[in-house]
């Protein structure tokens, strides 16, 4: 009786080694998966962000993302960036800057750059700068709250 006791314990404990096992390679397969994503360009999702040389031709404020391609936190907020720029597109030009790219690098300067991603609206007709709280880029709705705040006050700068 003892015997078969201890030899279905062993059985127990070696199927649960197993599954242990396998959840935690299926885990590094993943692991490595978005890795060798974090070395591929990333994609912009929407035609209406452009460069910021071209956004800062058109006469709207413009929101400007400053991403790294090996950034995970970056790649997961693209698409929100996108979608949002399709959205307000009649109220702001959106831009998005490649932090790695060299011929950014005073602009990073200027601009304080020391965390990915970082938004900022830029407003030449008023001489102004701000930066989107990280916070808020976690949710679509308190980045438009942050973007339709930001149109009021402008507006009534502008009157």
């Amino acid at each position: 009786m003892k015997k078969k006791f201890f030899i279905g314990l062993f059985l127990f404990a070696a199927a649960g080694l197993f599954i242990f096992a396998h959840i935690v390679l299926k885990q590094n397969d993943n692991y490595y998966q978005i890795q060798q994503n974090l070395n591929a360009p990333i994609e912009i999702p929407d035609a209406s962000v452009k460069t910021i040389e071209e956004a800062e031709k058109i006469d709207k404020p413009v929101v400007a993302l400053f991403y790294v391609d090996w950034c995970g936190y970056c790649r997961k907020f693209m698409p929100v960036f996108g979608k949002i720029a399709s959205q307000y597109v009649k109220d702001y030009t959106f831009a998005a800057i490649n932090c790695d790219n060299p011929a950014y690098s005073q602009m990073l300067k200027d601009f304080h750059i020391i965390g990915f991603p970082s938004v900022f609206v830029i407003d030449k007709k008023i001489n102004h700068k701000f930066i989107l709280n990280t916070a808020v880029l976690s949710d679509e709705s308190l980045i438009k709250e942050e973007l339709d705040s930001y149109l009021r006050v402008r507006k009534n700068i502008l009157k």
